[in-house]
C-alpha cells in the first residue's frame, strides 16, 4: 500500500515489521519507512501504545492499515509525527482517529493536511460511515484541527471532548 500524498506530506501506513522496528529503535525502521526518524519520535504516548499495536497486528493482520501511519515531510523525508485509527471500523462503520505532531512542526497546518488525507482515504473505503475523535478540553490546537475538518462536538467525558464526522458531511 502506497503512502497518501499531499502537497507537503507523505502519510505512510505502517505494517507490522515497521512498527516492530520503531518499537525496538532498530535502524532498519529508517530503511523501511524511507525517512529520517528524529530521536524524539515516537513520543511517549505512541511509545507506550506500540506493544499493543504489535500484538494486535500479530493476532489480527486485517487491522492493517487501520492503525499507525507516519507523517513524513515530502521534501526532506523526515518524520514529523503520526496519525491513525484506533482499530478497524466497527459494525456501524465508525473509526476513531488520533494524531500527534512533534513540537517543532506544530501550528504549520501539517496535521490538518495529514488528517484530511487520511479521512479522505477512510471515506473511500466502502464500509466507513463516520469518524470520531477525542481531545482534551484544554487542547485548543487539536480542537481547531477537528473543527476545520468539519467535525461536530458530540459530548464531553472525563475532561475529553468527543467529536464526530459523518461521511455525508465531509467536504473535500
Amino acid at each position: 500500500m502506497l503512502p497518501l500524498t499531499t502537497s507537503r506530506l507523505l502519510v505512510c501506513p505502517c505494517r507490522l515489521p515497521l512498527i516492530t522496528a520503531i518499537y525496538l529503535q532498530d535502524p532498519q525502521a529508517v530503511t523501511l519507512l524511507n525517512a529520517d526518524i528524529p530521536p524524539e519520535w515516537p513520543m511517549s504516548e505512541l511509545k507506550e501504545l506500540l506493544p499493543h499495536l504489535i500484538e494486535l497486528l500479530q493476532h489480527d493482520p486485517k487491522s492493517f492499515p487501520w492503525l499507525l501511519w507516519a507523517i513524513v515531510s515530502a521534501t526532506d523525508k523526515t518524520v514529523l509525527g503520526n496519525i491513525g485509527f484506533k482499530g478497524r471500523p466497527d459494525e456501524n462503520g465508525m473509526v476513531e482517529i488520533g494524531y500527534s505532531l512533534l513540537p517543532p512542526y506544530r501550528k504549520q497546518g501539517y496535521m490538518q493536511e495529514a488528517a484530511t488525507a487520511l479521512i479522505t482515504w477512510a471515506f473511500q473505503q466502502p464500509f466507513v460511515k463516520s469518524i470520531e475523535a477525542e481531545c482534551a478540553v484544554d487542547n485548543s490546537a487539536s480542537r481547531k484541527v477537528l473543527q476545520r475538518l468539519g467535525m461536530r462536538q458530540t459530548g464531553m467525558q472525563d475532561n475529553m471532548l468527543r467529536w464526530q464526522l459523518l461521511e455525508k458531511d465531509f467536504l473535500l
